[in-house]
């Protein structure tokens, strides 16, 4: 019978464990406040100067647009010396190719990269109500980096906790299947970055309104693109349930309890995506539908990591000392 395999850990791999858990715990919460910027439109509230706020380091007699603005950036860079602390710290407890420093090292170089995209919508004004076609490319893009770079961080934090690593050889049929989901995943919430950024551009009043604003000859494409969000993320959704279900036959139990809150975090998600095409996407349900879809991918890959693992066997880990 499979059963999940732990090593065991020294008291300062535990005490990475937990700086690991709590910076992925801190990002996501950086990526909803990011998802409030843009929802109230306080993009601009600090301006075009970066990484400066209204051209000084603490703005003075700041608006609210100013305050979130500036908060979010405050987090953000909090973010970075939270993963920057995570990599140096990986690399000192870690021995060079080991799956916790490599997943930490991926997950520095996504951070830097999505502070880069950050950058890129305030230098060129892509904020706010601008409808550029360079916001247009640079939205999904920097979503399916913070999708990338959440999931490394989650990967550290699984196996940073003692889980192992794949086994060798993986099933190429369950390795295809888990690619098909985590691809599905990535490509609804590419689409819900649109989806949102039509909601904050062109807001409806109500959802009679909204729907005929979309179904108008001359609605700009956000707002056509809009009616398709829900009609993939329910195939998309209905696909990874089935790909788990498939995959859950000879699971370990704690594989299974994975792929069960997977399932029940996707249904509850088609509601909550109901509830916020009902009510005209208000900012409360916005944030609660990100955070749920945040949710559903890390406990996706959680899945996924635990279901490649189960054959692993334990090995004592060896401390470097810097």
């Amino acid at each position: 019978m499979l059963r999940p395999v732990q090593e065991p850990l020294t008291p300062d791999r535990r005490k990475y464990r937990t700086l690991a858990w709590s910076v992925l715990v801190f990002n996501v919460a950086v990526v909803l406040g990011g998802a409030i910027v843009r929802a109230t439109g306080s993009g601009d509230g600090c301006g075009e100067s970066w990484p400066l706020c209204t051209d000084r380091i603490i703005p003075t007699n700041p608006g609210v647009e100013t305050v979130i603005e500036f908060s979010h950036r405050i987090t953000s860079a909090l973010a970075v010396f939270g993963v920057i602390a995570l990599f140096v710290f990986a690399v000192r407890l870690y021995e060079k190719g080991n799956r916790v420093r490599n997943a930490a090292a991926a997950s520095l170089a996504l951070l830097l990269f999505e502070s880069v995209l950050g950058a890129l919508l305030i230098v060129f004004g892509w904020v706010d109500q601008d409808a550029s076609i360079g916001r247009m490319i640079v939205v999904p893009i920097h979503l399916l980096n913070t999708y990338i770079l959440v999931g490394a961080l989650t990967l550290t934090a699984w196996w940073a906790s003692g889980n192992p690593g794949p086994t060798e050889p993986i099933d190429t049929r369950t390795r295809r299947s888990l690619i098909l989901g985590a691809v599905g995943l990535l490509l609804i919430g590419a689409i819900g970055a649109l989806n949102a950024l039509g909601d904050s551009l062109y807001p409806a009043e109500n959802f009679l309104s909204g729907l005929a604003d979309e179904f108008s000859s001359d609605a700009p494409w956000l707002l056509q693109l809009r009616i398709f969000h829900p009609i993939i993320a329910i195939a998309v959704g209905f696909g990874v349930a089935y790909i788990i279900m498939r995959l859950l036959a000879t699971a370990t139990e704690r594989t299974k309890r994975l792929g069960t809150v997977t399932g029940v975090l996707i249904f509850v998600q088609f509601l909550v995506g109901i509830l916020n095409v009902l009510l005209a996407a208000p900012l409360e349900t916005q944030v609660i539908h990100l955070a749920i879809a945040d949710a559903i991918w890390i406990i996706y890959l959680m899945f996924g990591a635990s279901l490649l693992g189960e054959r692993a066997p334990a090995k004592r880990p060896t401390e470097r000392v810097a």
